[in-house]
């Protein structure tokens, strides 16, 4: 088996003012294939690069999903980062509201790097938990054209996110004519107003009568906040890339 981490860089990134690591997995045999990837871009990275490489080595390895890489992207400050509005945490933590320049970064500096060193395609996947999945719900409201599928895993909608949410069915009506994929995964929360706030965003997917988005939405009654990437993340892949097996043979059959 191919290391789970195939390369790793640094982006000194003059939009974000800092360095940025990123891992990457790459499909077996990549340099001698004229291939174009599909490219799983997962926010926190420095947590969650395995996890996700790990279910595209294997479902790759028995034909579930094409060959695809992982760009595993360390975070550094995700409150800042990850959210489009500033706001208070639990923790009385104040910040927030970077949401648009780490997009930029990921546009106009992250994706030319990838797409200069690797056999990157056009598809592009975004995987994003708590923070990260809220920031996976902004990048489709407000940057449509830079992915074509996003997990929102547990997206952490505060109280100020409810105009991400208003957003969200705005712009909908706006999408690119190339269809997108949503999948919105979560766990029972205890915390108030998150899980109502990601009932309503199934409110606002159940009334759009497009045909730009196709979108999945489950909740994950026997999963916590910790664990839930383990669950979502292989079901994401299977509804990002559908119809390459329907039954996979059981073992030893």
């Amino acid at each position: 088996m191919e290391p789970l981490i195939s390369d790793r860089f640094t982006v000194k990134s003059k939009t974000l003012g800092e360095e940025r690591q990123i891992y990457v997995y790459l499909p077996p045999g990549y340099s001698e294939k004229e291939a174009k990837y599909p490219v799983i871009y997962l926010l926190d990275g420095h947590s969650l690069h395995n996890v996700c490489a790990s279910f595209v080595q294997h479902y790759a390895g028995r034909d579930r999903i094409p060959e695809a890489m992982v760009v595993g992207i360390a975070s550094t400050e995700r409150l800042r980062d990850f959210t489009s509005i500033e706001r208070t945490t639990e923790d009385d933590e104040v910040g927030g509201g970077g949401a648009d320049r780490f997009i930029d970064f990921l546009s106009t500096e992250l994706f030319p790097e990838v797409e200069q060193r690797y056999p990157a395609g056009e598809y592009r996947v975004l995987i994003g938990h708590s923070y990260g999945g809220l920031f996976a719900v902004y990048a489709l409201a407000s940057r449509p054209e830079l992915f074509r599928a996003y997990l929102a895993s547990s997206p952490w909608f505060g109280e100020v996110d409810n105009a991400l949410i208003d957003d969200v069915e705005k712009h909908l009506q706006d999408l690119p004519p190339v269809k997108r994929l949503l999948y919105v995964a979560y766990e029972p929360i205890t915390s108030p107003g998150i899980e109502d706030r990601i009932k309503r965003l199934h409110r606002v997917l159940t009334a759009y009568n497009g045909r730009s988005l196709e979108w999945e939405y489950k909740k994950y009654d026997d999963a916590d906040h910790s664990n839930l990437p383990l669950k979502a993340i292989p079901d994401a892949l299977d509804f990002f890339f559908p119809g390459i097996i329907q039954d996979y043979p059981p073992p030893f059959s």
